[in-house]
C-alpha cells in the first residue's frame, strides 16, 4: 500500500470541532452572485478527517456496465507527514477489496487523494491511517453505494475548486485595487428546492457574507450511460469590491440549504473553513 510524504508542516491534531448549527430556509435562487451579511459563520460539527468530495461512475454504450469505471477523490485533513489512504469496496460477491488512493495535490490544511477503478465500485467506504491511528469515511454508517448514479457527492457538497482574482482598476481618478473570489461546487441533487452557496470572510472572520451560486449542470459531462441528474455543478463568484487589507486571504465554507425538508449541509473543510490567498490565480480545490 502506497504512503505518501507530505512537503507541508502538519497542523496538530485536533479531532473535535465545536461549532452551532443554523437551519434557516429560502426561495431557491438560481442566479448566483447576491450576497448577504452575516455577523458569523454557523457550522455543524465535523469530527471525521477524511470526506468523499465525488465519486464519478461510468460506463460504455458498446462494453455495458461490465466495462464500467469508478473514479473516487476523497480530500483528508493533513494532521500528519505520512498518510495512507485507501478505498474498501465489496467486489459483489461478499469479499472487500481494498485499493489505495494516490495523493494529488496539497492545499496546506487539507490534502486531495485519487483512484481511478476500472470496474463500478457498488458499494464502497473510505479508510485514512495516520500515526497508528485509522478513521473512516462510511456515509454515516450506511456506506457509499452506487445504485445507477453517475455521481456521488460526500456530505451533499464539495468544493470543487476556487480561484482568488485581483484586478487594479481606475475610479474618481484614482487607481483602486479589485478583488473576488470565484469557483465551482459539487451538490447531490436531493430536492429541485434548494439553494448552494459559500459563506464567505474578507477579513478573517470578523464580519461574513453569503454569496448563492448558480445552476451550472450536471456534475459530470456528458457522454456517460449513467443517470446523469443525481449530482449537479454550481458555479459562485463574489461581488468585485475593493481589496480588504484586514486580511490577506478570502475564508470561507460551502453549503446546501435543502429547502423541501429544512437540512442544512456544508462542507467546511473539516471544520477549518477554507482559506484561499488573495493573491492573483491563488487557488484551492
Amino acid at each position: 500500500m502506497s504512503l505518501h510524504l507530505e512537503r507541508s508542516e502538519p497542523d496538530p491534531l485536533q479531532l473535535k470541532f465545536r461549532f452551532k448549527r443554523k437551519l434557516r430556509t429560502r426561495n431557491q435562487k438560481r442566479g448566483g452572485q447576491k450576497a448577504r451579511r452575516q455577523t458569523k459563520l454557523l457550522q455543524p460539527m465535523n469530527d471525521s478527517p477524511i470526506r468523499l468530495s465525488i465519486a464519478a461512475f461510468g460506463g460504455s454504450a458498446a462494453g455495458g456496465l461490465a466495462e464500467g469505471f469508478s473514479n473516487i477523490t476523497a480530500k483528508v485533513r493533513n494532521i500528519g507527514f505520512t498518510k495512507d489512504v485507501a478505498l474498501h469496496y465489496n467486489n459483489g460477491g461478499g469479499t472487500w477489496v481494498e485499493v489505495p488512493l494516490t495523493w494529488k495535490s496539497n492545499f496546506g490544511d487539507y490534502d486531495v487523494f485519487f483512484v481511478s477503478e476500472p470496474k463500478l465500485v457498488e458499494e464502497f467506504v473510505l479508510r485514512y491511517s495516520i500515526g497508528g491511528i485509522t478513521f473512516w469515511d462510511n456515509d454515516e454508517g450506511r456506506n457509499y453505494r452506487f445504485a445507477g448514479q453517475a455521481a456521488l457527492i460526500g456530505g451533499n457538497v464539495s468544493l470543487k475548486g476556487a480561484t482568488a482574482r485581483r484586478r487594479t482598476q481606475a475610479g474618481g481618478g484614482l487607481m483602486v485595487d479589485t478583488s473576488w473570489i470565484e469557483g465551482e461546487l459539487y451538490v447531490n441533487n436531493l430536492s429541485p428546492a434548494k439553494t448552494v452557496g459559500i459563506r464567505l470572510s474578507v477579513d478573517d472572520g470578523a464580519t461574513w457574507d453569503e454569496v448563492e451560486a448558480s445552476f451550472a449542470g450536471p456534475a459530470i459531462g456528458p457522454g456517460v450511460t449513467l443517470d446523469v441528474n443525481t449530482a449537479e455543478l454550481w458555479v459562485f463568484k463574489s461581488p468585485e469590491l475593493n481589496l480588504n487589507p484586514t486580511s490577506g486571504y478570502f475564508r470561507f465554507a460551502v453549503f446546501h440549504r435543502d429547502l423541501s425538508t429544512g437540512q442544512e449541509f456544508w462542507d467546511s473543510n473539516f471544520g477549518q473553513d477554507y482559506k484561499v490567498s488573495k493573491t492573483e490565480g491563488s487557488v484551492a480545490g
